[in-house]
């Protein structure tokens, strides 16, 4: 039988304990859609690029960002997340982006790097070429640190940068490519200097020896989530619109957890139906 009341979970970003957590309003979690039919600096970004030679378009379906033409071109997307980015919480940024050309002429550097600090201005920076993903050390500062082969489609792939602790982990399509330490950059002093910014975010071309064209369609901030139970047997979630959140289930104390389903959402309402056919003894939502 199924036991009559519902434990409460928050999702860790790949690990999930017990307890509750509130969040910021919904609305707020997506941070840029292309779908809107606007750039990034129209939906809340601050969009940079100097000296300013690089070509910033919307094709429809996407922000493209082109920093080929000069490899001393430097344009990008930051802005202060909306809210407290806590690694002791957990919290993951999704982004939706395709790298279509790529060039650097040092081994350390890369024509499309993401940003992400978090509320002790502690975080990562990772580089992005057409065939690997790495990680900027802290010490020596801004050198190639743990990477991983990685393999750009002709579609936009789904990312997903997670903080758990100490540690982040990135996923594509779900699978984990790449993880490792959190880094402090503070020792760093010169342009482009943001490494002691709170909650920030960045996706773009932020170095002087690389360049690329780059396709962004979508950025979310993902937080943890409260469940609750609505009869008969269905559990509902507040969730980021558009981001898509695995159900599992627990049978037996053997400590194995499986999907049971998958939800996805247009809007920030997340509901799933339990299983009737089989005894459930525990429920959880995993992200990515």
């Amino acid at each position: 039988m199924m036991r009559a009341h519902v434990r409460r979970f928050r999702v860790l970003l790949g690990v999930v304990v017990f307890g509750s957590c509130g969040g910021p309003p919904i609305g707020a979690q997506v941070l840029f859609d292309a779908a809107q039919g606007t750039l990034p600096q129209q939906q809340g970004w601050d969009y940079v690029a100097l000296p300013g030679a690089a070509v910033l378009a919307h094709t429809g379906s996407a922000a493209r960002l082109d920093t080929g033409g000069s490899a001393r071109e430097q344009a990008g997307f930051a802005t202060i997340a909306p809210a407290v980015l806590d690694r002791a919480a957990g919290f993951a940024v999704e982004f939706m982006a395709r790298l279509i050309e790529e060039n650097h002429a040092h081994p350390d550097r890369a024509g499309f790097s993401v940003i992400v600090l978090d509320q002790e201005a502690r975080g990562i920076e990772l580089g992005f070429w057409r065939d690997r993903v790495f990680a900027q050390a802290d010490v020596p500062l801004f050198t190639h640190a743990e990477d991983a082969a990685l393999a750009w489609g002709d579609e936009a792939s789904t990312f997903s940068l997670s903080f758990t602790g100490l540690e982040y982990s990135l996923f594509v399509d779900g699978a984990r490519v790449l993880r490792g330490p959190l880094r402090d950059y503070s020792a760093f002093a010169g342009g482009f200097d943001v490494y002691e910014t709170p909650n920030f975010l960045f996706l773009g071309d932020d170095t002087t020896s690389a360049g690329a064209v780059m396709e962004l369609s979508r950025v979310a901030l993902v937080r943890p989530v409260r469940l609750a139970m609505e009869p008969p047997g269905v559990i509902v979630w507040e969730g980021v619109p558009g981001t898509r959140y695995t159900v599992e289930a627990g049978v037996g104390l053997d400590g194995v957890w499986k999907e049971a389903g998958q939800g996805i959402s247009v809007g920030a309402e997340f509901r799933f139906s339990i299983p009737t056919r089989q005894t459930i003894e525990r429920l959880r939502v995993r992200y990515p």
